[in-house]
């Protein structure tokens, strides 16, 4: 009986002994938290037009549990170049580990630090969140804290009613769950929002009605040695629907915005894309519609300079637009050394694909422009510019069923709902027509069967436009030709 007592004794008082070690320990966690909560915020602030800070306002120590208050700091220019200063208060309980009740109680048996139950506080500021989320608590979280300093939880938002005399807005309950290494040199995160509603009246004292459905953002990143984030990242849409006053609804169906920054073969690749599945706009649906584009080949070296150099200009003065209006030559001279010596390397820029798709026929557009550094003897600005492109191929289609079904969308929005369907269709054939004539009066474009193709390439000082070469001077000179002959220049 004795050794039964022992065995169950033992490992009580080790958890004990652990508990209270953890309790001296949570509060110094705690404030390193918020230091590199606050040097993340400052690196995510510079550039973006406003400045967020997190400071302790008190921590309570108890020998199960702690309580702390944080102070959330925004401030935001306004469009009067005044700084307009908001204040959030978050409440914290934080239970200590190894074994947090509320975490055994969902049989989470893995030992942790602490448990953070967050929650929003009510003041003035927050008092009409609170009358939004019908007396909720508008905002929640649970965190849990690792030994190791990683981080696991997940923030929820309350279902939201804001009625104003403007009208009203509607939001589902929304969730973030997410995953943090220490310092968050990696983050992982996936959110969702269901739906939001809103009934607005416009500029125009039109009512505006706007429905979205299935708003998802996710995040997968991890930073290298030199601070950057590699990893992809997206947010997307499942449905929106927007009508204004009596016009007939636009319907986006399947949007996304997709980025990714990865290391390549001769350095950081940056990608980004805009797509959208579909979209309904006056009895015309355009599928497939896409903008992506690319920045491949940055030395990471060279990247990371000219990175800190431009924040270092940002940090320089408490405006960020004052920052930049009185750079120095000396920071001038300096951000111009570290672009030419990441053009050393040959970083590539290009437009991957721009385009869309309708009932009868599809339109693409792809640009890759290879840069390098230019020579010694390039005085000028123009001169520079100019040697900075190594080369540069682009290629583009459009099918003339396509050219048909936008040119029928603009005389519909322009004809003010007139039902002369022969009128339309008439002026359609002639809007088709004559964008058809252009393209290829002016020699842009090649008629391969029912598709207009363009192909241009420069290299080595010389372009090749459709299989036509030419050097760049005649290329310029045609170009304004036929820009002049097109009218785009006037008389």
């Amino acid at each position: 009986m004795k050794k039964l007592a022992l065995a169950v004794a033992v490992p009580l008082a080790l958890i004990g002994a652990a508990t209270i070690y953890t309790s001296t320990q949570v509060e110094s966690t705690a404030r390193d938290a918020v230091d590199q909560a606050n040097l993340k915020l400052s690196q995510m602030s510079l550039g973006a037009g406003a400045d967020v800070t997190l400071k302790m306002l008190s921590f309570e120590r108890g020998l199960l549990a702690s309580d702390a208050r944080y102070q959330i700091d925004i401030e935001v220019p306004d469009d009067e170049g005044n700084t307009q200063q908001f204040a959030v208060i978050v409440q914290d309980r934080l239970e200590h580990g190894p074994f947090p009740v509320s975490r055994l109680a969902r049989g989470r048996l893995m030992p942790v630090a602490a448990q953070s139950h967050l929650q929003l506080e009510r003041t003035p500021l927050t008092e009409k969140l609170f009358a939004a989320a019908s007396g909720a608590d508008p905002l929640t979280g649970d965190v849990a804290i690792g030994y190791d300093g990683s981080q696991h939880g997940e923030l929820r938002s309350a279902a939201f009613l804001v009625t104003d005399e403007s009208g009203t807005v509607r939001a589902s309950p929304g969730t973030v769950a997410f995953e943090a290494a220490e310092n968050a040199t990696a983050f992982s995160m996936e959110g969702q929002l269901k739906e939001i509603d809103l009934n607005l009246t416009g500029t125009a004292g039109k009512p505006v009605q706007m429905s979205i459905r299935g708003i998802r953002m996710t995040a997968d990143k991890e930073e290298d040695a030199n601070g950057f984030a590699l990893g992809p990242s997206a947010l997307t849409v499942e449905r929106m629907d927007v009508q204004a006053g009596e016009a007939p609804a636009v319907i986006v169906q399947n949007a996304s915005f997709e980025e990714v920054l990865g290391v390549g073969s001769r350095g950081l690749d940056q990608s980004a894309a805009y797509r959208v599945g579909q979209v309904e706009v006056q009895g015309q649906t355009l599928r497939n519609l896409t903008l992506a584009f690319s920045l491949r080949n940055l030395e990471q070296n060279s990247l990371k300079a000219l990175v800190d150099s431009y924040r270092a200009l940002l940090a320089s003065s408490p405006n960020q637009e004052e920052a930049i209006a009185n750079i120095t030559d000396a920071q001038q001279s300096e951000l111009q050394a570290q672009a030419m010596q990441l053009l050393e390397h040959k970083p590539t820029l290009a437009l991957d694909e721009f385009g869309f798709e309708t009932a009868n026929g599809a339109a693409r557009l792809s640009v890759v422009l290879d840069l390098q550094s230019p020579s010694a003897d390039s005085f000028t600005p123009d001169a520079m510019i100019a040697g900075m492109f190594a080369s540069l191929k682009a290629d583009a289609g459009i099918d003339k069923g396509l050219v048909r079904d936008v040119a029928s969308l603009i005389v519909q929005h322009q004809s003010g709902g007139d039902s002369d369907a022969a009128a339309l269709q008439q002026e359609t054939d002639a809007a088709t027509d004559m964008f058809t004539g252009m393209a290829l009066g002016t020699g842009w474009f090649q008629l391969q069967g029912e598709r207009l193709a363009s192909a241009l390439h420069y290299a080595n000082d010389q372009v090749t436009l459709n299989g036509r070469q030419m050097s760049v001077q005649e290329f310029v000179g045609f170009a304004f030709g036929s820009a002049q002959g097109a009218g785009l220049l006037g008389q």
